[in-house]
C-alpha cells in the first residue's frame, strides 16, 4: 500500500500567521477541540475534521506496506508446489494493478 504524500502535506499545511504565532507565543497550546483561548482575545478554531484527518494519517502510517503474513503464506504455497493461479486471475491482477498506469484512459 502506498501513502499519497499530498494528503500528508495538506494535513501539515499551516498559514504563515499561525506558524509565526506559534513560535512567537510560547503560551500557545495544541488541543483537540474547536476553540483554544490563547490568553487574550485571540482564539484558534480547529475543524473536527482536521483532528480526524490527523488521527487517520497516524493510523495509516502504522500499517505495514508489506503484509508479511500473506507473503509468508504465498511463499509456503510456492515451496510446496501448491500455488497455481489461473491465467485469467493473473491477467486480471495485471490489468487492475494501480501501479500499472500504462494504456489506461
Amino acid at each position: 500500500m502506498k501513502v499519497d504524500p499530498n494528503i500528508e502535506a495538506a494535513a501539515k499545511a499551516q498559514s504563515d500567521a499561525v506558524q509565526n504565532a506559534r513560535t512567537s507565543r510560547p503560551e500557545l497550546t495544541k488541543t483537540e477541540g474547536t476553540t483554544t483561548d490563547l490568553g487574550s482575545s485571540d482564539t484558534v478554531q480547529v475543524s473536527p475534521k482536521f483532528a480526524e484527518v490527523q488521527q487517520l494519517t497516524s493510523k495509516l502510517q502504522q500499517v505495514p506496506e508489506i503484509r508479511s503474513d500473506r507473503v509468508s503464506a504465498l511463499k509456503a504455497k510456492i515451496q510446496q508446489g501448491t500455488y497455481n493461479p489461473g491465467t485469467a486471475d493473473v491477467a486480471g491482477a495485471l490489468l487492475n494493478d494501480p501501479l500499472n498506469r500504462t494504456n489506461k484512459s
